[in-house]
């Protein structure tokens, strides 16, 4: 099967194909718009996800948890002038200066809420009219409450500014030991500071502009009062970093792939036509890629990253044998047409199968439920059909250019890689059943590592350790613990008093009393309203009327905000945060959280978990999960394909075995190497099964081809003269292509570049040995089985 008219149609519209592919590429540049990034944390989910339904609702009753801390540290912080510093900054990141930010809350606007408490608690053993009076005076104080720090003799910051020496060391004491304030405004020394940013929804912002912002203002900041380098940290934080080096890396990548890969096709075939052919393709259909996505109103999620540098090097295996057969018939052939046109009767079946397999391969990944693989995976699957079909649409120019750029083989001439191939076929027919054993035996032990692979679902641990985002993250746990906040969403009655606020005390004792892995904080409704548990010693009556007392201040307050991230009377639901070290092992929160939900349920009814750092941690976990799903589903698909183009299945199933080989020695050395399954290397096997296979089906259908009409060992060495040199180049640029990935910032990809490199480095060795050496053993059981059968008697004469 080949497509004669096709090919006759390519050769003489060569020059159409190759000035339109052009034409479109420039407009594409100079017109064409960028895609831009879902920076939406939503974007990970699908609409019906439990997940995000929680969060929705979570959000829809307590606000967002889009915080940000910027802390810095500061030895006279609790002075006039350090005072004034966290004013200046709080004001410097305001809404005022950055457009993503909803408030700032600062030190400095923090009211004295001691003393609330301290005259709360005076004001219910007086008379009522004398009771009355005093709630008017503090309720007017409490209004008027200016949470920029202006003058208010209530604020932490006014308080230090006209406080003596002792005054400052009760300040100190009272600030230092208030549960809703150490630990997130100050820490226990009193020498750094946080400040709390609040952000709007991620999606009605670019997270990593405002992150930017952020890190601008601070630094400057810092560098004009001659502080450390401040630290931002939180949710949004990891989610900006991890978009911004992907986008950055994507791009930065893609550039340094195709001078990697140009230099490697210019080596082997010596013409700059060949090294162009895949850059050109690769680039218009990324191009084309994100104009139709642009167009649709379509972002990229996360796994976009990498797609730049890929598409590019999907078109290697087609322009890969293309040019080597090309360069090889030339040697034969002294007609460029005739040699030309000899190639494309060759190649372009191998190319349409690898294309089909391919696309049927990376469409597997769209049975996900995580929507960044099946973004990956329905854009790669598009973008290896119409790579393929385009490299074959332009090649012809390269075989027949309009002008020469290239160093023509002699004719008569022998190829040295292709002599070299020659001499390991000839040496695998030799010693096939050495081959194989001797595969298996290196294979197998290492492909054992499997059993030892484990998961990173830690979002922060997807950062090299010497990134900003790390570094910042270790800074403000060491001074103010547990900087990750997770939300525990549990039903209270529609009135509240101090037995529902006991409850909550009592599980978040439990939870902190608890061996290590424990959260380093429990903030809840109980350390808004009763922060010094003092309620206790009050009456019924007394704590009642102080509690609706309180409850009411803070609503007409300036933190009624506050309050509201606490406890919503409408629904009925308190939110309890949990805060907890960023930087522990996943398995020390997933302890955390088990214990957290059976704590606070056995107290006050059931418990949903849900939050920005909880759903980044779900995000990595449904990643893993789905890989073994999909990856089944990728075999399955690329398995029915090679069955129809072979035409059975059992070389069906002896061409997957070289692809499979290389998964399980990559699976393996991950396993040994402790290389954690993660967001990136979740994808290796069915990346590195959807690009190992198009070598294969090159190498058996050309055997196939030149079998019908040589004997076995004539057709397996003139095969493998061809595809083997082809193999070779196309996997070596593939792997280069996909080890420049090494060099991202972000650890996923960096690991997902390497591991799928040495994949293709082993399926290459699998398809060059493993592959004739399975084939030669099956055709000397089939001559021995010919030979066992008894001979036809001959046929008496009628």
């Amino acid at each position: 099967m080949d497509f004669p008219p096709v090919i006759d149609l390519l050769l003489r519209s060569r020059h159409i194909l190759l000035a339109a592919v052009t034409l479109v590429l420039a407009l594409l540049m100079i017109a064409g718009k960028r895609v831009d990034y879902e920076q939406s944390i939503r974007s990970f989910f699908s609409e019906d996800d439990p997940a995000i339904v929680d969060y929705n609702r979570a959000s829809a009753a307590f606000g967002d948890d889009n915080f940000v801390f910027v802390s810095y540290a500061d030895p006279d912080l609790l002075t006039a002038d350090g005072i004034a510093r966290v004013a200046e900054l709080s004001r410097t990141l305001g809404p005022a200066k950055i457009k993503g930010v909803v408030r700032v809350e600062s030190l400095d606007a923090m009211p004295q809420l001691w003393q609330v408490d301290d005259g709360l608690i005076q004001m219910q053993k007086l008379p009522g009219f004398l009771r009355d009076r005093a709630l008017t005076a503090i309720r007017d104080r409490i209004k008027n409450l200016d949470m920029a720090g202006s003058g208010n003799a209530l604020t932490i910051g006014s308080a230090i500014r006209s406080a003596d020496a002792a005054g400052l060391e009760v300040l100190k004491k009272r600030i230092t030991s208030h549960p809703l304030i150490v630990g997130t405004l100050i820490d226990a020394e009193a020498k750094s500071t946080a400040l709390v940013v609040r952000l709007m929804k991620t999606e009605e912002h670019v997270v990593t502009d405002t992150v930017k912002a952020l890190r601008e203002k601070s630094d400057a900041f810092a560098a004009r009062h001659k502080l450390g380098r401040p630290a931002i940290v939180g949710p949004p934080v990891l989610l900006a970093d991890g978009f911004s080096s992907i986008e950055v890396d994507g791009r930065r990548l893609a550039v340094v792939g195709m001078i990697l890969i140009g230099i490697v096709t210019l080596t082997a075939t010596r013409s700059l036509w060949w090294a162009v052919v895949p850059i050109l393709a690769g680039w218009l259909v990324w191009l084309a890629t994100e104009w139709v996505m642009v167009s649709y109103g379509l972002k990229l999620a996360l796994s976009g990253g990498p797609l730049v540098a890929q598409i590019i090097v999907l078109t290697m295996p087609a322009a890969s044998h293309l040019a080597i057969h090309f360069r090889d018939e030339r040697r034969r052939e002294a007609d460029r047409k005739v040699a030309a046109r000899s190639t494309l009767r060759a190649v372009s079946l191998p190319i349409f199968w690898c294309a089909m397999t391919g696309a049927i391969g990376y469409g597997a990944l769209v049975t996900s439920n995580v929507m960044p693989i099946r973004q990956f995976g329905w854009i790669m699957g598009s973008c290896t059909l119409l790579a393929s079909l385009l490299v074959m649409a332009i090649a012809p120019s390269a075989m027949l250019p309009p002008f020469r750029l290239d160093l023509p083989a002699a004719f008569g001439s022998r190829s040295r890689v292709g002599a070299g191939v020659g001499w390991t076929t000839g040496w695998v027919v030799r010693r096939p059943l050495f081959i194989v054993l001797g595969i298996v035996a290196i294979v197998a032990p290492i492909a054992l590592g499997m059993t030892r692979l484990t998961y990173e679902s830690n979002y922060i641990n997807a950062f090299m350790p010497e990134t900003r985002v790390v570094q910042d993250y270790r800074a403000v746990e060491s001074r103010l613990g547990g900087i990750g906040v997770v939300e525990m969403i549990a039903p209270v009655p529609a009135t509240i008093d101090r037995n529902v606020l006991a409850k909550m005390e009592a599980a978040g004792d439990a939870l902190l009393a608890e061996s290590p892995p424990r959260p380093s904080y429990v903030l809840s409704l109980a350390t808004v309203l009763d922060p010094d548990r003092r309620l206790a010693a009050l009456s019924d009556e007394a704590a009642r009327w102080v509690l609706a007392t309180k409850l009411e201040l803070i609503a007409a307050s300036p933190q009624a905000e506050l309050l509201r991230g606490f406890y919503n009377p409408d629904s009925r639901q308190a939110r309890i945060l949990l805060r907890l070290v960023e930087q522990q092992p996943a398995s020390d929160k997933a302890a955390i959280f088990v214990r957290a939900i059976d704590e606070i349920s056995k107290r006050l009814g059931k418990t949903e978990l849900t939050g920005l750092s909880f759903l980044m941690t779900r995000t990595t976990e449904a990643v893993i999960r789905t890989q073994w799903s999909t990856f089944g589903y990728s075999v399955a698909g690329i398995l029915l394909m090679l069955t129809i183009a072979l035409r059975g299945p059992i070389l069906a199933a002896l061409a997957l075995l070289p692809t499979l080989l290389a998964v399980g020695l990559v699976l393996g050395l991950m396993g040994w190497l402790g290389i954690k399954l993660d967001l990136g290397t979740a994808l290796v096997a069915s990346v590195a099964l959807g690009l190992s296979v198009d070598d294969t089906f090159h190498c058996l259908l050309q055997f196939r081809r030149l079998r019908k009409v040589e004997g076995f060992e004539p057709s397996l060495f003139a095969s493998y003269s061809v595809t083997g040199p082809g193999v070779i180049l196309s996997s070596t640029a593939v792997a280069l292509g996909f080890l420049v990935l090494y060099f991202s910032e972000f650890a996923p990809f960096s690991n997902f570049g390497v591991m799928v490199a040495v994949a293709t480095a082993g399926s290459t060795l699998g398809n060059i040995l493993f592959l004739p050496a399975c084939l030669t053993l099956g055709e000397r059981m089939r001559e021995r089985w010919t030979r066992k059968q008894p001979a036809a008697p001959p046929v008496a004469p009628a």
